[in-house]
């Protein structure tokens, strides 16, 4: 036994460099395969993330694109729903009323709903014009001078309360309606005042004669006290 440990002391001590070197070698071959698979590792991961938030982002590209267009159809459905709606017609019609429509509906239908009067004058009214809810459509008299669009909304109607003949030239009363030279026309674009209205104010004024005041407008069948106090702003003699 001693002789044989004396024999690989004796190996060992003549290739101990060689034997050092290799020990050497191995190591730095260890290292080197562990970080060579250590990187490759990092950049697979690196390279499935990557991937995994291309994917994201094209996943969630791909949803905006179907949300916008999901908007875009929903939009589309709501303007082509049909609904009802209301609209007055008054002026130069046999029957001034307010008619219960569709809003793909166009004037056209609503004139023909409230058939004209011979006089009537469609210059200047667009037959075309889908209707609109809670909307005005006036129809001239032929030679009748009135302002060109009378299609007005509701919230706006009393912007047109100038109507007046031209010889009222009054300039304190150029947004009032003079109860003495209008006509029925002009009486019903008073909001409150409508075709029946409008019609005995005239008579009224044919039987009395001019009118001495607003007030006056109290001995108008159909005309109460509450009626009186909502239009006699608009309203001049």
């Amino acid at each position: 036994m001693q002789v044989e440990w004396s024999k690989l002391k004796a190996i060992f001590d003549k290739y101990k460099l060689v034997i050092i070197n290799a020990g050497v070698l191995i190591v730095l071959l260890i290292i080197i395969c562990w970080y060579m698979f250590y990187n490759t590792n990092n950049i697979d991961s690196t390279n499935n993330r990557n991937i995994g938030i291309d994917d994201s982002t094209e996943i969630i590209n791909k949803q905006n694109k179907m949300e916008t267009k999901s908007g875009k159809t929903s939009a589309l459905k709501n303007e082509n729903k049909v609904s009802d709606i209301f609209v007055d017609i008054k002026g130069a019609v046999k029957h001034p009323n307010i008619y219960k429509m569709k809003n793909i509906d166009r004037v056209k239908q609503l004139v023909d709903k409230a058939v004209l009067l011979p006089d009537a004058d469609l210059s200047k009214i667009n037959l075309a014009e889908r209707l609109q809810d809670q909307k005005v459509i006036y129809i001239p008299k032929i030679g009748e001078k009135v302002q060109e669009n009378k299609a007005l909304n509701n919230n706006a109607i009393n912007n047109i309360h100038s109507a007046t003949t031209e010889d009222n030239t009054d300039s304190s009363n150029l947004e009032k309606v003079n109860l003495n030279t209008a006509n029925e026309s002009q009486l019903v674009l008073v909001k409150g005042i409508g075709p029946s209205k409008a019609k005995a104010i005239i008579e009224y004024r044919e039987q009395h004669g001019a009118f001495e005041s607003v007030e006056q407008l109290k001995d108008v069948k159909g005309i109460g006290a509450k009626t009186l106090e909502k239009i006699s702003s608009k309203l001049t003699v």
